[in-house]
């Protein structure tokens, strides 16, 4: 993973960054977001998200999960909404593009926005833009551990990018112009965004990578007419990754959360997905990698049996954070990540709530860690908009935040201080 990044000191902009990087004096807020996708915006050119990590529990129980899932086996990880699944996903395609071990990840996410549509046709285009993006990244990444590439097999390459990635050749034009001559710093975290795609270590920007984007942009007017997207082409993608030396393939499938209206449709292009993969012969091996809502298992289970998926090698499994220990770690690592000592809330905790915060906030996050982050997000919020200069949360900032609370049921509960209780007895 990438080296933690620390930002220089700059006068704050808000009062709620006075009381994170003044009063808590915390390099960045690592409790900002609640989402994978948005902390993965936080110092985009090195984002501190990959230091969050914690290992989910499961059921049944691994001792390391990111291990396991990383195996060369098929992996089904189901969770309900705000469990991690994302992050888990993140997580082992971020070791797939750093380790060395010539694992190809290739990121397949429904959810967010329409779903294609289910027919075979959709899922194959869906599939090869997929596994050309990834395959276009990794390279780029990779470049300096693989061995020369001769004009053949950079002209096939391209012949490839072109055809299966939409606007490939105008995105590689705008981010050469956006190059600056002599420039010392790597490749922009633009380059990453443009492919969505997460910077998962630092690239720098090497004479050898830019000659052969020069020689992908030169090569655009060879290029043939757009053709239809295919298994052809995807077959393609594949031999040119064998031939780049990967041996093996991880398609990461990750359903996120989703509207009722889009379920249905979605189940339906998982069915036809899982049908497609089973049906490849190809040159290197293709392992499906399934995030996916617990709510699915059953229908999962039953269409990997029948493709004979479910076997002793299988990981099948379910996050469940119903250790507090766990969501407590959750927030040791983050304060970690951001250069503190601090080793939970209890430590901020004022005298009228002294040995409680953190015990009221996990059991308000009700086992989910997105919830965690919600509650302490907006006690962060409440807090600096009352006082930025004062390190201590208090019972009324608490309070105050359970009258806001606005992210669903059950709602966080009020508290009486240890001062109320000493009087009333």
């Amino acid at each position: 993973m990438t080296a933690q990044h620390i930002a220089p000191k700059q006068t704050p902009h808000s009062r709620r960054e006075r009381f994170v990087t003044q009063t808590l004096q915390l390099t960045h807020d690592p409790f900002a977001y609640a989402t994978a996708e948005l902390e993965l915006q936080t110092n985009p050119e090195d984002p501190p998200f990959f230091s969050y990590f914690v290992p989910p529990p499961t059921v049944p129980e691994y001792n390391d999960i990111l291990e396991r899932i990383r195996e060369a086996n098929p992996v089904f990880i189901f969770g309900a909404a705000g469990s991690g699944k994302t992050t888990l996903r993140y997580a082992l395609e971020a070791v797939c593009r750093v380790a060395p071990d010539r694992t190809l990840a290739v990121t397949y996410t429904l959810g967010k926005t329409d779903a294609p549509g289910n027919d075979v046709t959709a899922v194959w285009r869906s599939l090869t833009q997929a596994l050309a993006t990834d395959l276009f990244v990794q390279v780029m990444e990779q470049l300096h551990t693989m061995p020369p590439l001769d004009a053949h097999m950079t002209e096939r390459l391209a012949r490839f990018w072109y055809a299966a990635i939409p606007h490939y050749g105008r995105n590689l034009r705008l981010h050469l112009e956006r190059i600056q001559p002599n420039a010392v710093t790597g490749i922009s975290p633009v380059w990453w965004t443009t492919w969505k795609r997460a910077v998962v270590r630092y690239t720098p920007l090497t004479s050898e990578r830019l000659s052969f984007w020069q020689q992908l942009i030169a090569l655009e007017e060879k290029m043939p007419p757009a053709a239809n997207v295919g298994r052809e082409l995807f077959d393609e993608g594949l031999s040119l990754a064998k031939k780049l030396g990967y041996g093996q393939s991880y398609f990461l499938v990750d359903v996120v959360d989703s509207s009722k209206r889009q379920r249905l449709h979605l189940e339906d292009h998982l069915t036809t997905l899982l049908h497609t993969l089973h049906m490849l012969n190809p040159p290197i091996p293709i392992y499906p990698k399934l995030f996916l809502p617990e709510r699915w298992q059953n229908h999962v289970n039953n269409l990997a049996t029948s493709l004979r998926w479910l076997t002793p090698q299988t990981l099948s499994a379910i996050m469940q954070w119903n250790h507090p220990e766990a969501l407590h770690t959750i927030i040791e690592h983050r304060f970690r990540s951001a250069g503190s000592r601090i080793t939970g809330l209890n430590t901020i905790a004022s005298q009228d709530i002294a040995g409680r915060l953190e015990e009221m906030i996990i059991q308000t996050a009700d086992q989910s860690p997105r919830r965690l982050l919600q509650v302490i997000n907006l006690l962060f919020d409440v807090h600096a908009s009352r006082d930025p200069d004062e390190p201590l949360l208090t019972a009324v900032d608490w309070n105050r935040m359970c009258q806001m609370w606005n992210y669903g049921s059950p709602n966080p509960r009020p508290i009486t201080t240890n001062h109320q209780m000493a009087g009333n007895e």
